[in-house]
């Protein structure tokens, strides 16, 4: 079974996650993976980010390295 997308990952601001949006999408092209889902934790668990950077999302481009950003 190919996989083609990741449906479910942390970034920095999840507290617990090691890589930057763009740092990750580059590793998902090169690993052939056509999708990311950006699931970062939500601002009541402890360690997630503020409710800003849920707002800040909506600038983040919808394709990165060729890679589609969700």
């Amino acid at each position: 079974m190919k996989i083609i997308a990741d449906l479910h990952t942390h970034t920095v601001a999840s507290g617990h996650a090691y890589s930057t949006v763009n740092e990750m999408a580059q590793e998902a092209s090169r690993k052939g993976l056509l999708a990311l889902a950006l699931t970062d934790h939500g601002p009541a668990l402890p360690g997630g980010p503020h409710l800003y950077h849920f707002g800040a999302m909506r600038f983040i481009p919808p394709w990165i390295s060729g890679v589609r950003i969700l």
